[in-house]
């Protein structure tokens, strides 16, 4: 008995659907276990109607075995009911589908009435799975086709399985070269598999009788995966969905490097098979690390549109990209499409012109397409943006707005002599407010972007703090690249840079030598102040000649030396200057650090 999951009435397993509320058969997975329990003790009792109604009831419920068990009940009473092979096939059907040699051989045989496409197929598709039945038909329709190498491999396997038409049609075709080389010997081996030979066979006999017999080696089925890859695209072409998975899965064992892909797309839309994302996946990441980009490029689909998969850009991305590392150039035009249209993600078409490109270098014309399209926009905002911001006088506030706004679009869409022009317009207040971090920043950005016009506005921001903290290292890193572009400004620059740069390390060495003196140690200030003949820094020359006059940090007092360092000082140099002590106010605070 079962139970009626709508209105709880408990009814036999004679019935398809409950009597009571009409609701069809549901059964739980303990009702069918309880079924085959049943069938068991039916079996063991010779209970032919309970047999009849249990299998019927299980072959409903998807059992295979019972399906082809209730086909062959059904077929028993061909005689007495003109529809009962119509009802053979329908369960025929069932079990083929789950993939039951016995049952796909018979299904052929009788929707062959109807369908000989069908039929040739479930034929085929029979003889692949091992129905032994299946031999002898397959091979004469091979045969029939004139494909007598493929024809002579059933015969074979027929024949090895003791099937007399087969073994006397292998005795023949050894005898005339029949799909194999003609060879007598293995024709005698055939013939003396049989007691007595049949008729059709006596003459054949008769002129082998006194050859002696040879077992012929084992006959293959020539390019038998190239067969089985027909066969598969035949079963997905007339929606044979679980055929389709079952010769896919053979292709799989047999190391064919694009059906776990197939496979994994199968188990993710529940084609053939029911849903298994989990399994999907194991095929997926097999096939990727097998070096095949499909799968990737599948998930990245999905995950994309979310029509079977929930959507989620991120992960489609990350998907696409493993698909075009692994050479799948199509991959890019999606992410580029990504980026252009900003759907799920933020939206940058200088990426997108970036990844178009990607793909129009693998040879996809309509990534090419799409990049000239953006690519055009980009220059005419530019063009506009720099003929206003570049005109002399007459610009009115909505221009210089405009400027900005379009020298803004077209750095997003990744022009590169635009950043410039913006960071321009950041740092004079052009159509926005002043920011003048911000104007660095674009600035370093054109930089990075290779506009090489904007090495000295950079350098200057570094050397002079504008919208950044000054940076020596930086300023001259950019002054010398823009120098070495023929820049004279720059050149410039850099030599007032160094200028700078070096009167401070000469008023750091003049402090410390002043720190050596009040700390008393006169040698060391001696030979630090020496080193300012060379650099003509005028006080620090004063400075050595007291210590010379007043014999501090040298052997003894030197007042021809002390007045030379004096003279030297008062002459001084263009870039410091000179220093002269009127009325000795500088030698006696030196004098009283002397002490």
């Amino acid at each position: 008995m079962i139970e009626c999951k709508a209105c709880k009435h408990k009814y036999g397993y004679e019935d398809k659907a409950c009597p009571k509320c009409g609701a069809p058969a549901a059964p739980s997975a303990e009702e069918l276990s309880v079924a085959k329990r049943a069938l068991d003790r039916a079996v063991s009792a010779k209970d032919a109607d309970s047999i009849r109604s249990l299998r019927r009831f299980l072959a409903d419920s998807g059992d295979v075995d019972s399906a082809r068990e209730y086909a062959k009940i059904i077929e028993r009473s061909l005689p007495s009911d003109p529809t009962a092979a119509d009802k053979a096939m329908a369960y025929y059907k069932l079990a083929a589908e789950g993939n039951d040699p016995y049952s796909a051989y018979k299904y052929s045989r009788l929707v062959e009435r109807t369908s000989s496409i069908a039929g040739k197929f479930w034929l085929r598709f029979a003889a692949v799975i091992g129905s032994i039945d299946s031999y002898p038909d397959v091979s004469e329709l091979f045969a029939a086709e004139g494909n007598e190498e493929v024809a002579a491999h059933y015969r074979y396997l027929a024949a090895a399985c003791d099937d007399t038409d087969s073994i006397v049609n292998m005795a023949r075709r050894f005898s005339e070269g029949i799909g194999v080389e003609a060879n007598d010997a293995c024709a005698k081996w055939y013939l003396d598999k049989l007691i007595i030979p049949p008729i059709s066979a006596i003459k054949m006999a008769y002129k082998l009788r006194a050859v002696k017999g040879a077992e012929p080696k084992k006959i293959p089925f020539p390019d038998y995966d190239k067969y089985l890859k027909s066969l598969s695209d035949e079963a997905k072409k007339y929606s044979f969905n679980t055929a389709y998975f079952a010769l896919t899965d053979l292709l799989y064992k047999r190391g064919n490097l694009n059906a776990e892909v197939t496979l994994g797309i199968l188990c993710t839309e529940g084609i053939g098979c029911a849903v298994d994302f989990e399994r999907a996946m194991r095929y997926f990441n097999y096939s990727m690390s097998r070096g095949n980009p499909v799968g990737a490029a599948y998930l990245g689909k999905q995950y994309m549109t979310g029509k079977i998969l929930a959507k989620n850009v991120p992960l489609a991305m990350e998907y696409f990209e493993r698909a075009a590392n692994l050479g799948y150039v199509a991959a890019y035009e999606e992410m580029g499409d990504i980026y252009n249209t900003g759907d799920g993600i933020e939206q940058d078409i200088a990426k997108a012109v970036e990844f178009y490109d990607l793909a129009a270098k693998g040879g996809l014309k309509s990534a090419a397409a799409k990049s000239d399209v953006l690519k055009t926009k980009r220059l005419e905002l530019y063009s506009t943006g720099a003929k206003i911001i570049t005109a002399k006088t007459g610009v009115t506030p909505a221009e210089a707005e405009l400027a900005f706004r379009t020298l803004a679009i077209s750095t997003a869409m990744g022009e590169y002599r635009a950043p410039k022009l913006l960071a321009r317009c950041y740092a004079y207040g052009f159509g926005t407010e002043i920011d003048r971090p911000r104007a660095c920043f674009w600035l370093e950005r054109a930089v990075d972007g290779g506009d090489t016009d904007a090495y000295l506005p950079l350098a200057l921001c570094y050397s002079r703090g504008f919208g950044t903290r000054f940076s020596y290292k930086n300023a001259v890193k950019y002054l010398k690249l823009a120098a070495a572009r023929g820049n004279e400004a720059a050149a410039n620059e850099l030599k007032v840079l160094y200028s700078r740069r070096m009167k401070k390390m000469v008023r750091s060495l003049y402090s410390t030598s002043m720190r050596l003196i009040y700390m008393k140690k006169f040698d060391e200030a001696v030979d630090l102040l020496s080193s300012f003949e060379s650099l003509a820094y005028p006080k620090a020359l004063y400075t050595l000649g007291c210590l010379y006059e007043f014999g501090r940090g040298v052997e003894r007092s030197d007042k021809v030396a002390a007045n030379k360092y004096y003279d030297l000082a008062a002459i001084g140099n263009p870039t410091y200057g000179s220093f002269t002590d009127d009325g000795s106010q500088y030698k006696i605070k030196i004098l009283k650090l002397l002490r």
